[in-house]
């Protein structure tokens, strides 16, 4: 069993505790941030003991959830393993129950937080808990911070466009509005490639998720149909279908092995985030990454060199790139940049001095477009070269694998339903040679 549990901020302070024995005060969790503030590898090891005491802590949000194990129990002797997933299942339900977790949303919710902690620890003993089953259990409300707005004016999924409603997936299952039903659906994917001057994919990986989000009342079964089979099995003759190395399945989703694993159906939960799955295409793949970039470096000057670059955007003219940033590392003797560019009106193009680096960025960039920027490197010499950047970018409404969803269905059936499908490519490390 537990003795005590606290929810710390990285600067130590701690923000919310409950003590289960009766002996102890909160004075029991002051070696936990000694070791802290003292240890010389950065965090401590997430199961030690110090003065007596045996401690087990997560770290989430920028924030530690503590628990002080009582040695000699059935907890301490099956080892800090089921403790830290206990503590890792506490954060997701309060994730869910309280919305986006801050130290401000901590302090401001200690009541709604105290009434979970009692109902999955319940005078230390650990249950695991979720929130379907917690909610009918729960009396307090939710005490909005004072950020809020502010975290409810940023992005969306990884930085999904303003316009869109990505807020609703913030907030908490508590005050989910009974008058709007919403229901959301997004396929995002990361990128990692390695590109030659050519412009010939070198290496690539893309990894992918879909995740779904249900603001309704009840439990209703959501069921989706793809374009393609989620499933590793290579198709027999010619296929345009997404080939795919890995494939995990979230948990109680269902596959259906009639149509090649095209449907899957999962039974949500009011407002907490879903995952569907999570996949990985294929080495063999046909990888088309979002941009190809080319380059080249002429001299002007004995003393001036030219960089050119030119930026394609190999997406549909319907898709929008809210940021693409190339940078790269100037000759060691570059003293200052010149620049012009043509293209899409939002460019700028900046110099670092003391890393020698050229940041080259571009807001909304539509699909299907092209930008040029032209560099000049001042005093970098004649016969200077660069050879190689990385680019960094978000694409919305597309995605590397072609994946789609062309048909969302709720059972029962709920009138005035808003749906939201969503796309979204963001780049992990995307490596570009120019030479």
């Amino acid at each position: 069993m537990l003795k005590a549990f606290c929810i710390a901020s990285k600067r130590g302070e701690v923000l919310f505790t409950t003590i289960f024995a009766a002996n102890l005060t909160k004075a029991v969790f002051h070696p936990f941030l000694s070791e802290l503030s003292s240890s010389p590898h950065g965090d401590p090891p997430p199961a030690f003991a110090k003065d007596g005491e045996h401690y087990v802590y997560v770290f989430r949000d920028d924030m530690y959830w503590v628990g002080v194990v009582s040695p000699g129990s059935l907890t301490h002797q099956c080892g800090p393993l089921l403790v830290t997933e206990s503590l890792g299942q506490l954060h997701r339900v309060c994730s869910s129950l309280c919305g986006v977790l801050t130290q401000h949303s901590i302090t401001a919710n200690t009541t709604l937080i105290a009434e979970i902690v009692q109902e999955s620890m319940n005078g230390g003993f650990l249950q695991l808990q979720t929130p379907d089953k917690l909610q009918s259990h729960i009396y307090s409300s939710v005490v909005a911070a004072k950020e809020s707005s502010a975290i409810i004016s940023t992005p969306g999924l990884f930085g999904l466009e303003r316009s869109a409603p990505g807020t609703a997936a913030q907030k908490s299952s508590l005050i989910i509005d009974s008058g709007k039903r919403e229901l959301y659906v997004d396929i995002v994917e990361k990128v990692w490639a390695s590109v030659s001057s050519e412009g010939t994919v070198i290496r690539a990986e893309v990894t992918g998720s879909i995740q779904v989000r249900c603001f309704l009342p009840g439990n209703p079964t959501l069921s989706l149909s793809l374009n393609t089979p989620l499933n590793t099995v290579l198709q027999e003759g010619f296929s345009t279908g997404t080939r795919m190395s890995e494939v995990e399945f979230g948990s109680g989703v269902n596959v259906s092995t009639g149509d090649g694993g095209r449907k899957v159906s999962v039974m949500t939960v009011p407002g907490q985030e879903l995952t569907i799955a999570r996949y990985t295409l294929a080495p063999d793949h046909p990888h088309l990454l979002p941009f190809s970039l080319t380059g080249s470096t002429t001299a002007l000057t004995p003393s001036d060199a030219e960089l050119k670059l030119k930026l394609v955007s190999n997406t549909g003219m319907e898709t929008v790139s809210p940021h693409v940033t190339f940078q790269v590392a100037a000759p060691p003797t570059t003293a200052a940049i010149m620049s012009r560019t043509s293209g899409p009106r939002d460019q700028t193009i900046t110099f670092s001095p003391d890393n020698k680096t050229i940041t080259w960025t571009i807001s909304q960039f539509p699909g299907g477009s092209y930008a040029q920027a032209f560099i000049r490197l001042v005093d970098s010499g004649g016969n200077a070269s660069v050879e190689s950047g990385e680019l960094d970018f978000e694409v919305s409404r597309w995605v590397c694998s072609g994946l789609r969803v062309e048909h969302v269905k709720l059972s029962p059936q709920t009138e005035g339903l808003n749906k939201w499908v969503r796309y979204l490519t963001t780049s992990d490390s995307v490596s570009v040679r120019l030479t």
